[in-house]
């Protein structure tokens, strides 16, 4: 599965000691999730936050800009986060430890999936979230191509690499909306099908 995430929901006692900033952002996942992307306020997200409408706006200057922020902040921890593990992974251990990881983060921060689900929708009528989503989206593939090129044992992706990194990560956005819309959907065997025809892949280069 590409692209597992950062857990967003904050607890509540890290919640109390984050930045004023850092609970907005976390909010934002919350009540987006929650009550969907058109109807999340700023009100409704600072309430979420536990500040003041008016603090928002001293750290954003509008819904979008706390929006933009949430879904950068995510792939900077994402891409933190993976980067350790390919480190940390043999060769050989690449796509395993990958599809333990995106196994874990789906089922532990489902927020964040519906919040990025929700988003993915409305940049379908607005540009502006559409350019953004295409920029990171791009280079959220271009880590995983690089978890690919690992397990060949190589430093750099190839444009292969790229294909499949591009499709896995299509196939994971709609694994996850098929999921959280019907529980029963088998998510379990989809990951897997996923994980061996990464492996196919890999092993017929």
């Amino acid at each position: 599965m590409p692209q597992p995430v950062r857990q967003t929901g904050l607890s509540a006692p890290s919640m109390k000691d984050a930045s004023t900033r850092e609970r907005l952002i976390a909010a934002a996942f919350v009540v987006v999730a929650r009550d969907g992307l058109e109807a999340a306020s700023v009100k409704s997200i600072a309430a979420e936050a536990g500040v003041t409408s008016g603090l928002t706006h001293y750290h954003f200057p509008n819904k979008d800009a706390l929006l933009e922020a949430a879904l950068r902040q995510a792939l900077d921890e994402y891409l933190d986060r993976v980067r350790a593990r390919r480190a940390a992974t043999r060769q050989e251990d690449q796509i395993e430890a990958f599809f333990v990881e995106a196994r874990d983060t789906a089922t532990k921060d489902t927020d964040f999936y519906r919040a990025r689900l929700a988003f993915a929708v409305r940049a379908l009528t607005h540009p502006p979230l559409a350019a953004i989503l295409r920029e990171l989206n791009g280079v959220a593939i271009a880590e995983t191509a690089l978890t690919f090129a690992a397990a060949r044992g190589r430093d750099v992706a190839a444009a292969r690499d790229l294909e499949l990194a591009a499709t896995l990560k299509g196939a994971f956005d709609g694994l996850m909306l098929s999921w959280l819309s019907n529980p029963a959907f088998p998510v379990e065997a989809a990951g897997d099908i996923m994980e061996a025809a990464a492996r196919g892949w890999l092993a017929d280069t």
